[in-house]
């Protein structure tokens, strides 16, 4: 099993609407694919936030996120974020992290910025 943990930060409030056009067909497509389970949340100010998705492994994962929405997302995170990390942990059960948690693991984990605009 592999949780992916992402953190997100708005270029601004102005980009908010584009966002979260991504994020609500990004989670309905999730729903219907392998993904075993997710979630997100912002923080209080709306401009940074995280999401969390497990799965069965890499071929899952890979397909999802080279697909669909979530390709087209990926493709113009630059006109609305300025800030993406992301990692990919194993994990022993079908249980997400807490926030608390996967946010530790980000900071741990900054080598794994997989774009930084």
């Amino acid at each position: 099993m592999i949780l992916v943990i992402t953190k997100l930060e708005l270029k601004s409030y102005s980009k908010f609407k584009a966002f979260f056009k991504f994020n609500t067909q990004i989670i309905k497509e999730l729903q219907s694919s392998k993904c075993k389970k997710h979630k997100v949340t912002g923080n209080w100010t709306l401009k940074v936030w995280y999401t969390m998705t497990l799965w069965e492994n890499e071929d899952d994962l890979n397909t999802f996120y080279s697909n669909g929405t979530h390709l087209e997302a990926m493709k113009q995170s630059k006109s609305f974020s300025s800030n993406i990390q992301s990692i990919r942990l194993p994990a022993e059960n079908e249980h997400l992290m807490s926030w608390k948690q996967s946010k530790i693991a980000l900071l741990r984990n900054t080598k794994t910025k997989i774009n930084k605009l």
